[in-house]
């Protein structure tokens, strides 16, 4: 059987809309665009690092390749 004052005793009412909104901004949570970011920004820094690589010519038409 329910106990209703035991129950009520454990209740804790829930947020307002103003203070989950509050909670919710409050956290740093990283999403895929974050991730994104980083791994661009890590990406640059590496090639930034390494020395400038000779460009290839483009291959005519007809060229044989060897």
């Amino acid at each position: 059987m329910i106990n209703f004052d035991e129950e009520l005793k454990k209740f804790h009412p829930s947020m307002e809309v103003d203070e989950v909104e509050d909670a919710i901004f409050d956290h740093d949570l990283t999403d895929m665009t974050d991730i994104m970011l980083s791994m661009m920004k890590q990406a640059k820094a590496q090639q930034a690092q390494q020395p400038p690589q000779p460009q290839q010519q483009p291959l005519q038409p007809g060229a044989t390749v060897i």
